[in-house]
């Protein structure tokens, strides 16, 4: 009898194991899962990110990749973590980033690790903003995203980024992009190359 308690409580002891490992596997994916919201030609973004109804999990989100989001009149946020094939970013790659007015005062976009921070290297070049792209006649600009620099252009450095993603802010956004996201013409990411080969 002693020896069935005693097979009990650790098959008890198990499930509650396996329950709680679930639990904060799970939720760590949550939090480190990027900022979450909805998809806008491939970058996601939240309505709530930095107001009050924010829930608890994109508040964890906010605070674990150091966002320090400001309120949707202050900026918008948005991510993507691949290109507009749908493939991941690697720092192995080229990127090529394009696209026309953004609706607010000021833009930027970062590249971050894969581990939600910015990646350990000495370029100094871990953005580019509006201030940096020139515009054709069309008004369009690119970028580039790589781990050298090009020879010429707005770039930010991939460099020792792995798989990375890359946030859209938008700084002072005009009423009707705030209200609604879906009507902001976001850039588009297309691969390069990879090592040097498409």
């Amino acid at each position: 009898m002693a020896e069935q308690k005693k097979g009990s409580r650790l098959v008890t002891a198990g499930v509650v194991m396996l329950g709680l490992l679930a639990g904060v596997g799970s939720g760590w994916m949550a939090i480190t899962g990027g900022m979450g919201g909805e998809n806008y030609s491939g970058w996601y973004g939240s309505r709530v990110t930095g107001s009050k109804d924010a829930g608890p999990w994109l508040r964890a989100r906010v605070a674990v990749s150091g966002l320090l989001a400001l309120t949707r009149n202050q900026a918008i946020y948005f991510t993507r973590k691949t290109d507009d094939k749908g493939e991941p970013f690697s720092e192995n790659c080229r990127y090529r980033v394009t696209g026309g007015a953004l609706p607010g005062k000021w833009w930027s976009v970062t590249v971050y690790a894969a581990d939600n921070y910015l990646p350990l290297n000495d370029d100094k070049a871990l953005s580019f903003d509006a201030t940096e792209v020139t515009t054709d006649a069309q008004g369009q600009w690119s970028a580039t995203l790589s781990p050298t620099r090009p020879e010429s252009g707005a770039w930010a450095s991939t460099s020792k980024a792995g798989n990375f993603d890359i946030t859209l802010r938008i700084y002072q956004p005009e009423k009707a992009a705030q209200d609604d996201f879906a009507s902001i013409p976001m850039p588009k990411v297309s691969k390069i190359d990879c090592g040097g080969k498409v």
